[in-house]
């Protein structure tokens, strides 16, 4: 079967027809990716599935005392698109922005982005990859009333027409506009600004945040470009929540599940209606939860307490379900040869 997704919008991608494999959150293991990549493989080869969806965050491993093989599994995953075509569908997760918008994706005192961006800058196939991220999808909706996202939902999105901006974001208007403004302004100015304000030379922060050899490099000023692309006013109102959303944790199980409930509905709008919300992004207990009536929190690998408690969805996407609870059947491991 030849498939590709229907894409009404740069952003929120509809899928009619086949079954899907859903994968969330590997950060950069290997040994996950393999499993899920070469079920998928068998499964596909035994027409029990059509669809590989991973909806983000493949990359920066979690353990700091290991290689973290992040740009090997991205490259794997475009060789995969190459034999599989649009079949193999990656959405953005909060881990992917930073490389495009060169910002320091941070927790305590782990710093994620320098490590794959140095693998980056030494590779032939940056181009190709910064290319990819700036192609995913944020949302993924079916016939089967499932919609597919990173992270779930946010309290800017219950107003549609903030989330009809985001289905429709374009991240070349942010960098045409960071252009704009150095184009207007001191160059060097700017950068001695970026410096104060980080408190550190510009020099020192190119190479180490983005592995820039020095002012003579192309990218030099990606670092100033990226940062004056994330003060565009929508950049954190909408973008930020959409991906780095903390769900119910950050508004509260009932604030909550009226946003997902928003969310599912403005995404039905000329398409069939949208019952269940599925994502990762967050760390549970065993491989799935059910965060709310329509949202079910799915791990794979890091986000799975094991980690070999991990589960992946299969669910056919020409089928509507009338509940969440239909998906469960569903959930499968590669752990545990399910």
């Amino acid at each position: 079967m030849s498939l590709a997704p229907a894409k009404p919008f740069p952003r929120l991608w509809s899928l009619e027809a086949g079954v899907a494999m859903v994968v969330t959150d590997l950060h950069g293991d290997w040994d996950a990716y393999r499993r899920y990549r070469d079920r998928f493989v068998a499964l596909q080869a035994g027409g029990q599935a059509d669809w590989l969806i991973f909806t983000g965050d493949m990359i920066h491993r979690e353990q700091e005392d290991a290689p973290d093989p992040s740009l090997e599994l991205v490259l794997d995953v475009l060789a995969l698109q190459a034999t599989y075509g649009q079949a193999v569908i990656y959405l953005c997760g909060n881990h992917e922005l930073p490389h495009l918008y060169h910002f320091a994706l941070t927790k305590g005192n782990r710093t994620y982005t320098p490590a794959f961006e140095a693998a980056l800058a030494v590779s032939p196939h940056r181009a190709e990859v910064i290319a990819l991220f700036e192609s995913l999808p944020f949302y993924l909706r079916t016939r089967a009333g499932v919609m597919l996202t990173h992270a779930g939902a946010a309290a800017p999105l219950a107003n549609p027409i903030n989330a009809r901006k985001l289905f429709n974001w374009n991240h070349r208007h942010l960098f045409d506009w960071a252009d704009d403004i150095m184009a207007g302004q001191e160059v060097e100015s700017l950068r001695q600004g970026y410096a104060k304000i980080q408190q550190a030379p510009y020099d020192l922060m190119a190479n180490y945040y983005l592995a820039v050899s020095g002012p003579t490099d192309p990218r030099y000023n990606d670092l100033l470009r990226g940062f004056l692309a994330t003060q565009y006013p929508e950049f954190n109102s909408l973008l930020w929540p959409a991906l780095f959303t903390r769900c119910e944790q950050e508004y509260g199980a009932a604030d909550y599940a009226i946003f997902v409930e928003a969310l599912l509905k403005e995404a039905a709008i000329n398409f069939y209606p949208q019952r269940a919300l599925v994502a990762g992004h967050m760390t549970l207990r065993g491989g799935h939860q059910k965060v709310t009536r329509q949202h079910l929190r799915l791990a794979s690998a890091h986000h799975a307490t094991p980690r070999e408690a991990g589960q992946y969805l299969l669910f056919d996407v020409a089928k509507p379900i009338q509940r969440m609870e239909d998906l469960l059947p569903g959930l499968a491991s590669v752990y545990r040869g399910d």
